[in-house]
């Protein structure tokens, strides 16, 4: 098993990232200057550039800048795809496992802290081997 950890600029919100001009539907300014922004972090730390392969699974530590609240969920879209457009891995697709966590510790600007682990064939988080005969995902 691989394990990769970087830290990353606060993520803007999905709320933020998309914007509609007429009928189409493009990546916002914000959103494109933080995959920037993203990638060159990325790349200072070597990690941009990886290209990991397989399955993965990504723990986030979310350390924001200030009290304010947010919604944990909107920050990931912006930084999976942040480490796609990087190449820290082929497509955020790999990803079958994500654990967000809130800290209680705040840093200026705000940092997301991801650890990325490849995943063996077969291995899932919560202990199954991965036969589904107990569970049916379409009932």
């Amino acid at each position: 098993m691989e394990r990769m950890e970087v830290m990353m600029p606060w993520p803007p919100s999905t709320n933020s990232i998309w914007r509609n001009v007429g009928k189409r539907t493009l990546l916002s300014k914000e959103a494109r200057v933080y995959r920037n922004r993203a990638r060159g972090e990325l790349l200072a730390q070597g990690a941009a550039n990886t290209k990991l392969a397989g399955r993965v699974a990504v723990e986030v530590m979310l350390y924001p800048h200030n009290a304010r609240a947010f919604d944990i969920d909107n920050k990931l879209k912006a930084l999976l795809d942040a480490l796609t457009y990087s190449r820290v891995w082929l497509d955020d697709g790999q990803v079958d496992e994500i654990l967000v966590r809130r800290a209680e510790e705040h840093r200026d600007g705000g940092q997301a802290l991801v650890i990325i682990k490849t995943m063996e064939v077969g291995e899932h988080g919560d202990g199954s081997t991965g036969d589904d005969t107990e569970c049916d995902d379409d009932a």
